[in-house]
């Protein structure tokens, strides 16, 4: 039995187009626990891996941000409650912030909405002006907001929602009134 599954687990591995950093291989598509990632073929002498997309690839358009502090350029980190932008400068200058999602705050209409992570990893958006010593603006939301007034009650923005069931739709929060999509407006609100 244990021969077998060694040997649907080899079918299953193929080139990653890339050599090891640390010996010089070729690394490896595998399949393990939490999905895919790749590893270097020289295992077990050689025990490189890394995650199949780095988190930081997903935010490769968000550039030319100049750090308050210092005036340095702010580059996409990652860290254990998601991505953020850091000082280039680390380790002198520490300044971090969150990445914006382009959204404006609808309660506010001051800050923008950013997403976050808690400690059990759910995400959930807020306002930037949530943050520090002076909370400006109390806005929480476990949905993406999108700026779209309702037609219903007049609400000035509705939260995007998805199910197995219904599939991609906005949904009012104060009137419960949901507005479907077709694909090409799904794709259109797509963060």
């Amino acid at each position: 039995m244990n021969d077998e599954a060694g040997k649907i687990k080899k079918s299953l591995q193929h080139d990653a187009g890339e050599a090891c950093d640390l010996c010089g291989k070729p690394m490896i598509i595998k399949w393990g626990r939490y999905g895919q990632f790749k590893a270097c073929s020289g295992y077990p002498t050689c025990k490189n891996r890394k995650p199949l997309q780095d988190e930081t690839e997903k935010y490769a358009h968000v550039t030319g941000v100049i750090c308050k502090l210092c005036g340095g350029e702010m580059k996409v980190k990652g860290g254990p409650f998601g991505t953020f932008l850091g000082c280039s400068n680390y380790p002198t200058c520490k300044n971090t912030q969150p990445i914006s999602t382009g959204v404006k705050c609808p309660k506010c209409a001051d800050g923008e909405i950013i997403q976050s992570k808690t400690r059990k990893r759910r995400i959930f958006y807020r306002c930037s002006n949530a943050t520090g010593d002076d909370k400006k603006c109390d806005f929480i939301s476990w949905e993406m907001p999108v700026m779209q007034p309702c037609k219903n009650c007049g609400n000035n923005y509705l939260t995007k929602k998805s199910t197995k069931r219904k599939g991609d739709y906005l949904l009012c929060p104060s009137c419960k009134e949901e507005y479907y999509l077709d694909e090409q407006e799904a794709q259109a609100i797509a963060v």
